[in-house]
């Protein structure tokens, strides 16, 4: 199964890699470039330091702030040579391989029945949601773009779109499960040396995705209570086991707490996460964003779970309740707290499928009932096709933002042999994202939350590059944090006529066919040496 799940979503990397033209350079990214970008950048500076600036906006600030998966991999990549696209590519095989070894761990250790176990697997690492609808409705009513597309592209309660594109994700949600399995296996084994390995994995999660011990603690604490409840007496030994976990996982994420409360650039950024307009879709939309496998959950839910005898199947019912608190949380990165709740639904849907569905079907005859399961499992795999389907499509475009041209390629290269982090480069956001990428300067605007005053920011780097843009106005904006490159793409303004308008501040000192770069002239000294990405 795992070995499935790597082929397919491997297979979109081989055609891009293998069939990029000459002129195109594929950057190993096929969703969401912005916040990839972000992390290339913490793995260019984590790749030689312990702690990173934030490169994505011009604002001076200090390196502050540890990230232990892309420190690693920054270390990992600069040690064997690799350019961050085959980086993120290794992470994602090491971070898919991660998820689906614990999924399956934790089935084994929750789930007492094997065809239960199997179907749980099946589910957890194919299902996704009906999105597929939005996507008729565009079709069938020409619209622009599917309608909802957060029903349809919300990564993180779909396992197999995590492995396709977001080993972050992945590396997470493996240790969330991890944690959480550790933790039932020291109850059900009585031995807090499992609880100790809980709280080591406690610590990796506090030190690279800190948020998910929301969801962690409460699933856990939870449980506990119910526990408490349901027997009547003090749960003492899971009550040593959560204060270890919270001893080796609660300092890490004080850690971070601290920098987003004391740090201005780092809590700015938070303070920005709504700008992506991603918040968790309303009620009505979860059967469509979760699908078939959410609906067949619900049917295996009962209210007599919470105070099961089994503390595994009381863990699982626990688990899938919380998350309709957790989605809905007044915090900015609500959605982000959805990761995980594939889980518990794929146990109580593959509850379903063996204890009502399949015997159901069986009542009107196998000749019926095997391709009336292969239809039901179809429909929980339905949008994954086309999610997968569609990155080669994407990809087929050998088009911005999944490529640069040789052109931009070879001017981001010129940024990193010419500038220092004490540098600023603005240019329009499609080509400034990757300055942090390629070289250590500051980008005027990169990044819809990492930028701060991101709108302002983008707008105005487009008024710098507009060629029709008064010469006052234009140093106004480039003196205000101190810019000293402007980076003019032909498709961005016509470069005869911007050189014609930019005046003796700004001096070109590198030009392809395509690309002219621009120091503004001030009283400073020369940019030295940096390193390519």
């Amino acid at each position: 199964m795992i070995t499935a799940v790597l082929l397919l979503t491997s297979l979109p990397f081989i055609f891009a890699y293998t069939t990029t033209p000459p002129e195109r350079y594929f950057t190993g990214v096929m969703v969401n470039i912005p916040d990839h970008n972000q992390y290339f950048a913490w793995m260019r500076d984590l790749s030689h330091q312990h702690l990173a600036a934030n490169r994505l906006t011009p604002e001076p600030n200090e390196p502050a702030l540890f990230h232990l998966l892309w420190w690693s991999a920054g270390r990992a990549g600069a040690l064997l040579g690799l350019e961050f696209g085959a980086v993120f590519g290794t992470l994602r095989i090491f971070a898919t391989i991660l998820l689906l070894a614990s999924a399956y761990a934790f089935f084994r250790i929750a789930v007492a029945d094997q065809i239960q176990q199997r179907l749980a697997f099946v589910l957890f690492a194919f299902g996704g949601g009906l999105g597929l609808i939005w996507i008729a409705v565009k079709y069938a009513q020409r619209l622009p773009e599917a309608p909802f597309p957060f029903d349809i592209y919300t990564a993180e309660p779909n396992s197999f779109f995590i492995a396709l594109a977001f080993p972050h994700f992945g590396v997470a949600l493996g240790l969330i499960i991890a944690l959480i399995g550790l933790t039932l296996y020291a109850q059900q084994r009585r031995q807090l040396r499992y609880a100790v390995l809980a709280g080591m994995v406690g610590a990796l999660i506090g030190l690279q995705h800190a948020y998910d011990l929301l969801t962690v603690g409460v699933v856990l604490g939870l449980w506990w209570l119910l526990i408490w409840w349901r027997d009547r007496r003090f749960p003492a030994f899971l009550f040593k086991a959560g204060l270890i976990i919270a001893a080796f996982a609660l300092p890490p994420a004080a850690y971070l707490s601290y920098l987003v409360l004391t740090d201005a650039t780092w809590g700015g950024k938070l303070a920005q996460f709504d700008n992506a307009g991603a918040w968790t879709p309303g009620p009505l939309h979860l059967p469509i964003l979760m699908g078939l496998p959410l609906l067949l959950a619900l049917l295996a839910f009962r209210p007599r779970m919470l105070r099961s005898r089994d503390d595994a199947e009381l863990l699982v019912a626990v688990w899938f309740l919380a998350h309709f608190v957790l989605a809905y949380l007044p915090l900015s990165f609500q959605i982000h707290l959805l990761l995980g709740w594939q889980v518990p639904i794929a146990v109580l849907a593959a509850r379903t499928i063996q204890q009502v569905v399949w015997p159901w079907l069986r009542t009107r005859g196998l000749g019926l009932a095997r391709p009336a399961l292969a239809a039901i499992l179809g429909l929980c795999v339905v949008t994954n096709v086309y999610i997968l389907v569609w990155r080669f499509y994407d990809l087929a475009r050998y088009s911005q933002p999944y490529y640069l041209s040789q052109d931009e390629v070879a001017a981001l290269r010129w940024l990193g042999t010419h500038t220092t982090n004490q540098d600023v480069v603005l240019g329009v956001l499609e080509i400034n994202q990757h300055v942090p990428v390629w070289s250590d300067a500051r980008a005027y605007v990169a990044h819809w939350a990492g930028s701060l005053d991101f709108f302002t920011k983008r707008d105005n780097a487009e008024r710098v590059v507009d060629a029709a843009t008064p010469r006052d106005e234009r140093q106004a904006l480039l003196d205000e944090f101190a810019v000293t490159y402007v980076i003019v793409r032909e498709q961005d303004s016509s470069r005869a006529a911007f050189a014609a308008s930019a005046g003796p501040e700004l001096v070109p000192v590198y030009e392809n066919v395509t690309v002219t770069i621009y120091r503004v002239a001030r009283d400073i000294p020369e940019a030295t040496g940096s390193r390519d990405p």
